[in-house]
C-alpha cells in the first residue's frame, strides 16, 4: 500500500515542480505571473482534448504549446503593454476558468481504455524529466552567461540594458518558457495523474506552486524539497488511510490541509524577521515594468 502512495505523492510533486520551475524562471527575470493556475488549466484541457483525437504524445505536446502561448500573452500584456503584472496574470486565470469550463467540460470523463501513460513500477518518467529540467534551470541560472543575464534583468534592468543585455528579449524568453512548463504541468495532471478531465481539475495546485517559489527563496534545490513535501501533504489529505487508518478528522477537513500549510508558510515568510532575509533573495525588480529611458 505504501508504494502506490509514494508514487502518487511524487506525481503531485512533479506537477508542482514543473509549474513552480517555470514561475521561478519568470520571477528571476523580474516577471510575476500569478496566473499559473490558468496556464495549467489551458494546458490540461488542450492536452486532454488533443489526446482524445491524436494520442497521448500529441496531448503532451499540444498542452505544453498552449501553455507557452498564454505565457507569451502574459509577456505581451505585462512587458510590451506595461499592464500590471498581477492584473494580467489574474485575467488569464479568470479567463481560463470560464473558457475551459465551456470548452472542455462537455468531454468530462476518463481517457479511453488502453491510453495509459508509461510508468516505472507505477512512477511516471515525467518525475525524472522534471528533475532534469530543475537541474538544467539551476545550472543555467548559476553557471552560465545567460543565467547572469536573467538574474541581472531581474535585479536591475536599467543597468543590464546599459551593459548590452536586451531586457525585453530575456523577459519574453523566460515568461514563454514559464508558460510552456505550466502547460506541461497541466497536461501531466490530466493525462497521467488523473487520466481524465473533470471540472477545474487543478484544484488550487497552481496557487500552491506560486507559494512554493516564495517558500524556496528563488533557489531550485529548496524548490525541490518544497515540492516533495507538498506532494506528500497533498496525497495524505486525499488518502490518509494509506498512512494511518485511525485519523479522526473527516476527509473534507483533511483536504484543506495543503492550503492550511500554504497559509502558514506564507505567514512565516511575511514575518518581519524572515522578511529581512527574504528581501535579500527576492529579485529587486520583481513585478516592476521596465521603461527604457
Amino acid at each position: 500500500m505504501i508504494w502506490p502512495f509514494i508514487t502518487r505523492s511524487l506525481g503531485i510533486a512533479t506537477i508542482l515542480l514543473l509549474a513552480a520551475i517555470g514561475e521561478l524562471l519568470d520571477e528571476r527575470a523580474g516577471v510575476l505571473n500569478v496566473g499559473i493556475e490558468g496556464l495549467m488549466l489551458f494546458g490540461g484541457a488542450a492536452g486532454f482534448l488533443a489526446a482524445l483525437k491524436w494520442g497521448l504524445l500529441a496531448g503532451f505536446i499540444v498542452g505544453t504549446i498552449v501553455g507557452g502561448a498564454f505565457g507569451l500573452l502574459h509577456a505581451v500584456l505585462s512587458i510590451t503593454l506595461k499592464v500590471n503584472q498581477v492584473v494580467s496574470g489574474m485575467g488569464i486565470w479568470l479567463f481560463a476558468m470560464g473558457f475551459v469550463t465551456y470548452w472542455a467540460d462537455r468531454y468530462s470523463g476518463p481517457l479511453p481504455m488502453g491510453m495509459v501513460s508509461p510508468s516505472i513500477h507505477g512512477l511516471s518518467p515525467m518525475f525524472f524529466i522534471a528533475l532534469a529540467i530543475l537541474f538544467a534551470i539551476w545550472f543555467i541560472l548559476s553557471r552560465t552567461h545567460l543565467g547572469l543575464k536573467i538574474r541581472s534583468v531581474g535585479e536591475d534592468p536599467s543597468t543590464a540594458e546599459v551593459s548590452g543585455v536586451n531586457v525585453v528579449k530575456i523577459r519574453y524568453l523566460c515568461t514563454t518558457i514559464g508558460g510552456l512548463l505550466g502547460g506541461l504541468a497541466g497536461a501531466f495532471l490530466t493525462l497521467t495523474y488523473l487520466a481524465c478531465w473533470s471540472h477545474l481539475p487543478t484544484m488550487g495546485l497552481g496557487w500552491v506552486a506560486l507559494a512554493l517559489v516564495q517558500f524556496s527563496i528563488w533557489r531550485p534545490p529548496i524548490l525541490l524539497a518544497g515540492a516533495l513535501l507538498f506532494g506528500f501533504i497533498w496525497q495524505f489529505a486525499i488518502s490518509p488511510e494509506t498512512i494511518y487508518a485511525g485519523i479522526p478528522a473527516p476527509l473534507p477537513v483533511l483536504r484543506m490541509l495543503p492550503f492550511a500549510v500554504t497559509i502558514i508558510f506564507l505567514t512565516v515568510i511575511s514575518s518581519e524577521r524572515f522578511r529581512k532575509k527574504w528581501a535579500l533573495a527576492k529579485p529587486a525588480a520583481l513585478g516592476q515594468p521596465y521603461i527604457k529611458e
